[in-house]
């Protein structure tokens, strides 16, 4: 335990893939624990509509109205709404001469930002679109006993960071995480899952469907069991194991 703390201490790791930074520890590690890691993680949304596989792209906005006014209550020019925005973000609050104004402000972009959205057939993009490994057939796959119309996240950043951290495991090793996962595809049709949580922070449940047949093309089992430990928690803990 103390060499784990040693090692955490001074090492910054890519969380989209770990193999980077500790491919010195390749096949060496025997537990590996992650919390709230994969929600985080950049995500992609696709539809299966008709029979067909469509890219979800997503982009913010806030009204020319709802700029005006929020232009105007907080002295702000403007042409420079977008720029004092990212600097918020870049510094927090304290970027205006008030901090209870920063805060307002912020509320104020939130509450307005919008979302607008739009369908692009898969056919129609890159390959390199979707996460590696992964394509149109292999996805159809993995919706073999899923509903015939469905909006799920593709969760590109968890595969990758979970497709690179499996080999740092010794062959008995396995991999532990907390997160919020859906396990059934057909969740999907029955609850909201995200973007989105408390305090405006931008999360979304992880795709378990997707990360167990990464699992087992890598030769592991991936298995879901309760959070016990916090009452009434949405969340779960994955764990690997070795295929026989």
């Amino acid at each position: 335990m103390r060499a784990h703390l040693d090692l955490c201490s001074f090492i910054v790791l890519d969380a989209l893939n770990p193999i980077r930074t500790l491919s010195f520890l390749r096949h060496k590690i025997l537990h590996i624990h992650l919390t709230n890691v994969y929600d985080n993680l950049p995500d992609e949304e696709i539809a299966r509509r008709d029979g067909k596989l469509y890219l979800v792209q997503a982009r913010a906005f806030v009204s020319r109205a709802d700029a005006e006014r929020i232009s105007e209550d907080f002295h702000v020019a403007a042409g420079e709404l977008k720029r004092s925005v990212s600097r918020l973000l870049e510094i927090g609050p304290d970027f205006f001469s008030r901090h209870d104004d920063g805060v307002r402000f912020w509320q104020e972009i939130w509450k307005a930002i919008r979302l607008e959205e739009r369908l692009i057939n898969l056919d129609d993009l890159p390959a390199e679109t979707l996460p590696e490994g992964f394509d149109a057939v292999r996805i159809e796959e993995a919706l073999r006993d899923a509903p015939s119309d469905i909006l799920f996240h593709l969760s590109t950043g968890a595969l990758e960071s979970f497709r690179n951290t499996l080999p740092l495991l010794r062959p008995l090793g396995y991999l532990q995480v907390q997160d919020i996962f859906v396990t059934d595809l057909s969740e999907y049709r029955m609850g909201f899952y995200g973007p989105g949580k408390l305090d405006g922070s931008i999360v979304n449940w992880v795709n378990g469907v997707l990360l167990r047949e990464v699992a087992e093309r890598a030769g592991y089992d991936l298995h879901f069991a309760p959070f016990h430990y916090r009452p009434g928690s949405r969340t779960s803990v994955l764990y690997t194991t070795q295929r026989e």
